[in-house]
């Protein structure tokens, strides 16, 4: 399995965290319903992409 580096990785996630700031500005409940999502359904990709944050 490849591996990339932490910063693109970081990078990513800060890119993703601000299109959901910006959305939140406009009156469409996107980032609660992104976060309910991953509170009741707990996806995998959401545990390995914080896994992979914390690891260093």
């Amino acid at each position: 399995m490849k591996t990339t580096s932490f910063f693109p990785k970081l990078v990513f996630c800060f890119l993703i965290l601000l299109v959901l700031i910006v959305l939140h500005v406009i009156p469409l409940p996107i980032l609660e319903m992104l976060i309910l999502y991953v509170m009741v359904f707990r996806p995998p990709w959401f545990k390995n992409l914080v896994d992979q944050l914390y690891e260093r």
